[in-house]
């Protein structure tokens, strides 16, 4: 086999200092030759506080048998980030990590894609449709996000807020999961057909509902002495937590979080020796065999692999020193039952129940009983409401309020006609119609705020934050350390960006825009050279200079990055939990998500950056 690094550009990624553009992201690859036939791949994710040589020697060993491995540098949890947390110079993971490290693995594949389609050295080198993923503690996470689970907000918010004292360090680094907004992040790749986590954290970001969705075999490694991800919650219920039917649990009687690790304890910064035990051969060597009979038996299809994951293989295998076990079926009882008594915690957690609505008659009763659905939503906030040029309404939330019907179809579990009413919804009535009842719900841009009576907000269904629109042609730089002194900006009353305006840039000329057209107005002023900027939420002026038919390229955001953190969501009556509930399950559910990605999939990068930008601030 060859082994070199490639660095591969465009990646926006955060770094040991904080956020930073395109980075050169570097990924250690393993080609086997000789093949006859493309190779299957293999990506690794390493742990935190370590780095892409953490499994050089599992790499070349899977590349000897004639499988590709990839191995990526994740830049925001790597070595290089964690001796920049012992410095002081980051505040610990940021809680986005969590998405980027999946995000690292999808990025690699894509452009792995793209190199197989482009460059003759990759010609025919690659089987992108057998692709399995091998992590290790926080990459064991990884691997099983790209396999299929989702960040479980609920068990996060549940867990973390009022969280006992613990000796499960893994908690205290899932719980920084706590800080993402709850939304649809979509982590999984279709291109992932097996998963091996190694030590992986799981209890709280995952949990037994997002861990039992994964329908690609899984194998689940452990040491009974692992206090870094304690066994029994981090690895033994998870095993149980999983629905699939080709699921392995391996454990390494005496073995500790390292013991399957390559790199010395020197690559571990943040971890003091005594817990990084010692690091025998024998462990390694256990994740050489059960690795490449996974491999081969679940990614290449080879039957002839499948006795090597059997229990009697396990035994054989097994060394004094380090016994090694390997189950593929636990049950809740039978862990009971080997524990010789009440377990110390439940299985499957069981979560806080919801209150109960205090309403004489709940928005679901009245849509049964009227069969009609009233919807708020604004037409002069593009592109989430507006008026197109042939006078249609269109934008996310018409569209994503119209398909609201078929899930409160569900709800009432009836065949039921149901009409979706939509009520031009303003920037000055939004919260009042509400409140009154006009609507069920309001879908637009609405900052979520705990400060507005009779209202309560829907999980976030977008990211974005306060800039200025400007004239690229014009250019001038606009951050929260000039005073603006004189320059004309224009805002829309009573917004929060007018209130942003007014107490950062208090010598600037603040011009208004009011009424429906307001923003539409202001973004002509601009244009017309009657004002120097326009500020508004990034997506919305996106949005206008969009329906305007604009060019991007000359009317531009600025600065880069948000000076406000604004997270939207649907205005909702406080006093049902019912219909919040099913609102939220809707914005959750795959059909919106659907909706999310025809709308907004050009514009990821814009949001992953706010939302880097505004989770690490």
């Amino acid at each position: 086999f060859t082994d070199q690094v490639i660095t591969l550009s465009g990646r926006r990624r955060q770094s040991p200092l904080g956020l930073s553009g395109e980075t050169k992201f570097e990924v250690a690859l393993y080609l086997p030759k000789g093949n006859p036939k493309p190779a299957p791949l293999v990506v690794m994710s390493h742990g935190f506080a370590s780095d892409r040589n953490h499994f050089t020697y599992l790499s070349e060993h899977l590349a000897s048998h004639g499988i590709a491995v990839a191995v990526p540098e994740h830049v925001g949890s790597n070595v290089e980030y964690s001796q920049a947390v012992l410095q002081g110079l980051a505040n610990g993971i940021n809680p986005v990590e969590f998405i980027e490290r999946p995000l690292d693995i999808r990025y690699v594949l894509d452009e792995l894609e793209d190199l197989s389609k482009s460059d003759p050295n990759f010609a025919n080198q690659l089987n992108l449709e057998q692709v399995g993923v091998i992590g290790h503690s926080f990459g064991g996470y990884t691997a099983l996000a790209v396999a299929g689970a989702e960040i479980n907000d609920l068990r996060l918010r549940q867990v973390c807020p009022d969280q006992d004292p613990t000796f499960n360090l893994s908690v205290l680094l899932q719980c920084r999961a706590n800080r993402l907004p709850p939304f649809n992040y979509d982590l999984q790749d279709p291109r992932v057909k097996a998963v091996i986590a190694v030590n992986p954290i799981t209890s709280t970001a995952l949990g037994p509902a997002s861990l039992g969705n994964i329908q690609v075999p899984v194998m689940i490694m452990a040491g009974s002495h692992d206090i870094v991800a304690p066994t029994v919650p981090e690895q033994i219920h998870p095993f149980i937590w999983l629905n699939t039917p080709e699921k392995y649990l391996a454990m390494i009687v005496d073995g500790n979080h390292f013991s399957t690790s390559g790199a010395s304890g020197d690559d571990f910064a943040l971890f003091p020796k005594e817990l990084l035990g010692s690091n025998p051969q024998v462990g390694l060597s256990y994740l050489k065999a059960l690795s490449l009979a996974f491999i081969n038996t679940h990614i290449r299809d080879l039957p002839n692999y499948r006795p090597y994951l059997s229990v009697s293989y396990a035994k054989f295998l097994s060394e004094n020193s380090l016994d090694l076990h390997l189950v593929k079926s636990l049950t809740p009882e039978q862990l009971e039952e080997s524990f010789g008594s009440e377990l110390p915690e439940s299985i499957i957690p069981q979560l806080a129940i919801e209150p109960i609505s205090k309403r004489s008659e709940t928005v679901l009763d009245q849509i049964k009983r009227t069969g009609t659905i009233k919807v708020g939503i604004r037409k002069d906030a593009a592109p989430f409401g507006y008026i197109d040029t042939n006078g249609d309404w269109k934008g996310y939330c018409f569209e994503l309020l119209n398909s609201l019907k078929d899930k409160v179809a569900e709800e009432l579990n009836k065949p039921i006609e149901l009409k979706v009413v939509a009520i031009q919804s303003t920037l000055e009535n939004r919260f009042a119609i509400v409140r009154d009842e006009t609507v069920h719900l309001e879908c637009g841009p609405n900052t979520i705020r705990s400060d507005i009576a009779g209202v309560k907000f829907s999980t976030p269904f977008f990211i974005t934050g306060t800039h200025f629109l400007v004239d690229s042609q014009q250019p001038r730089v606009f951050n929260r350390y000039q005073s603006l002194d004189s320059l004309k900006i224009g805002v829309l009353p009573s917004s929060l960006t007018e209130t942003f305006i007014e107490q950062t840039y208090p010598n600037a000329q603040k011009i208004v825009f009011p009424g429906d057209i307001g923003r539409s107005q202001g973004v002509k002023a601009l244009v017309n050279s009657d004002i120097d900027a326009f500020a508004s939420d990034g997506i919305l002026l996106i949005g206008e200079v969009t329906r305007q038919g604009l060019s991007s390229s000359q009317y531009t955001l600025s600065p880069d990055q948000p000076l406000t953190c604004d997270f939207y969501g649907m205005i909702l009556p406080k006093s049902d939990p019912p219909w919040q509930r099913i609102v939220n399950s809707f914005i959750e559910g795959e059909k919106a998500k659907e909706i999310w990605g025809g709308w907004f999939t050009n514009l990821f990068p814009y949001v992953l950056l706010n939302l880097e930008y505004c989770i690490d601030k």
